[in-house]
């Protein structure tokens, strides 16, 4: 509701060199980040020390007065005084907010629970902008719950002499609603019973804006599309027919480049093409190559839609990676077959990896071998939460299974089992995240690589060590890796100031050198992080210590994205 009457705002706030700097004085259950915000200005943070601080042309004050005095009321001060001040180098607004607006009674009529979607009790101060959300959650939750034709009459009644306001909701529900006729418009080279089989709508299934919203994460998964459109039409009879029109990207080629750096691997290139489209029907094909300090990798993959969200696909490619105690390169083909019932995904693979391991530290413990192994494996996965790189409630859990018979055509009897699993619930203005995961290696027969060891410490694991430098150590004190593992983590996350975020965690670590981990002395360690909310999701520094010993060991580790 903010940016709508502050559209007028013009271009002249551009930041000049002898632009007066714009201040609040006075303000105090608005803060004055949230005052910059309003008016689409950006207030530096104290690390942002590259940034200029907001200015205002003087021409301007008298419009952003009576912005700022609009805003006050959407937020429920009607009777904000806001007046200013100026001299040849700042415009300082004197807010005087007064008595708010306060909600005196919530009432609703509904037949599903929405008290949920309410984001008042009595006591608050009336915020318009959470009002009109508010009616759009509720229109949401009815259409999530099939009733495409439920009618509501939300109220927000103000006494502005009495400073009193009175909501009221009221839903009529009507029937549910089904889906009809579905109707699919094929791209030029992409079928519609390939364009079918990617959405989650089906006729006489029970009618859900969720599965419309599915539906357009499916086709948006695929970069062949360049745009989707799903249409309804909602009849007499509560019928829901569907028309999805596609069109295919024009520029099927793609090239990337890329460049980073993260505490675990250090700095990164990437160079790579794909070809989005490649013969028609979404399937793609390309070749990437990705450089850090630790690890060096080229490959190729191709992948390809079939019919009832089934996908079949390969990789083939060459890795080089230095594990500190020893090197190993591989040569690696992967072929799969994956079904996509979401949330579920199933995917079943054959994995051959010929490999060499040199520069061992200690041959004994780690042997110098050229090894060809083939691994059937099974992975299933389950995940509710609602943003992968940035949840804020949901839970996932991820799972695989590997193995092999020693025979002339591999040289080990094996399997490999992990899984992990995680929960994240908002809890009043918090965000509490819960994350467990297991691993165990078991070899019956021959050798394996030593990288299918498990290696703890990093970003994803132990966060008061550094990546792969948790547990045993050969005689140089380079981490050798368990053959058991179990970790746990605990986080609550919580808004500071605009889109900076803070987070307190609990790393906890189990290592074993037989199927099960040792529980009899683990790795404790807490820490503390920031947030910084970006387009690509949130920057993210962490520093964690050892419980036991946190002087002498706790690390440092930044990344992009919260890690689950």
């Amino acid at each position: 509701m903010k940016k709508e009457f502050l559209t007028f705002f013009l271009f002249s706030t551009l930041l000049l060199a002898d632009t007066p700097l714009l201040f609040f004085s006075q303000n105090k259950e608005i803060s004055s980040r949230e005052l910059y915000d309003a008016l689409e200005l950006h207030k530096p943070y104290f690390f942002e020390f590259y940034a200029d601080e907001p200015t205002l042309e003087l021409k301007d004050a008298e419009l952003t007065m009576q912005a700022l005095k609009e805003y006050y009321k959407s937020k429920g001060f009607y009777h904000a005084d806001i007046s200013y001040t100026n001299d040849e180098n700042s415009i300082t607004f004197l807010i005087q907010e007064n008595k708010p607006i306060i909600i005196r009674s919530v009432t609703y009529i509904a037949g599903l629970d929405i008290s949920k979607k309410i984001p008042f009790k009595e006591g608050d101060i009336f915020d318009a902008d959470k009002f009109i959300q508010s009616k759009k959650d509720i229109k949401l939750l009815y259409a999530n719950s099939s009733f495409c034709r439920a009618d509501l009459n939300a109220k927000a009644l103000i006494d502005i002499e009495q400073n009193n306001a009175y909501l009221t909701y009221e839903v009529l529900q009507n029937e549910k609603c089904y889906f009809g006729n579905v109707d699919i418009k094929p791209a030029k080279n992409i079928d519609s019973e390939i364009l079918e089989s990617l959405i989650y709508i089906q006729e006489g299934e029970l009618f859900s804006s969720h599965k419309i919203a599915m539906s357009y994460e499916s086709l948006y998964g695929y970069e062949g599309i360049s745009k989707a459109v799903i249409s309804t039409n909602v009849k007499k009879n509560n019928i829901v027919d569907i028309t999805l029109a596609a069109i295919e990207n024009e520029k099927p080629i793609r090239f990337k480049t890329g460049a980073g750096i993260s505490s675990d691997e250090g700095i990164m290139l990437l160079l790579g093409v794909k070809h989005r489209n490649f013969l028609g029907n979404l399937k793609t094909i390309g070749v990437e190559a990705r450089a850090t300090q630790i690890k060096q990798t080229i490959k190729a993959n191709f992948d390809m839609p079939l019919l009832n969200k089934n996908f079949t696909g390969s990789e083939i490619g060459y890795e080089n990676e230095d594990f500190l105690t020893f090197k190993e390169s591989r040569v690696f083909a992967d072929f799969y077959l994956l079904q996509k019932r979401t949330p579920h995904i199933f995917k079943e693979s054959l994995f051959f990896d010929k490999s060499k391991t040199y520069d061992s530290d200690d041959a004994v413990l780690i042997p110098e071998y050229s090894l060809f192994i083939i691994s059937p494996k099974l992975e299933w996965s389950y995940d509710t939460r609602d943003k992968i790189f940035d949840p804020t409630s949901g839970y996932f859990i991820n799972s695989q299974i590997m193995g092999s018979i020693k025979s002339d055509i591999s040289d080990a009897t094996y399997y490999k089992f992990e899984v992990e699993g995680g929960y994240i619930i908002p809890v009043d203005d918090y965000i509490v995240g819960l994350k467990a995961s297991f691993g165990t290696l078991n070899i019956k027969d021959g050798f394996v690589p030593p990288s299918y060891r498990f290696f703890a410490g990093g970003m994803h694991s132990n966060r008061a060590y550094g990546y792969r430098k948790l547990g045993p150590t050969d005689s140089r004190n380079n981490p050798m890796g368990s053959e058991s593992i179990l970790e746990a983590t605990a986080e609550i996350r919580f808004d500071i100031y605009g889109g900076l975020r803070g987070v307190l965690f609990s790393d906890n670590t189990y290592l074993g050198n037989e199927s099960m981990p040792s529980y009899d002395n683990g790795y404790y360690s807490a820490g503390f992080g920031l947030r910084y909310k970006t387009p690509i999701g949130p920057i993210a520094i962490d520093l964690g210590f050892d419980i036991q010993n946190p002087t002498k060991q706790y690390a440092i580790h930044f990344h992009i994205g919260e890690l689950f």
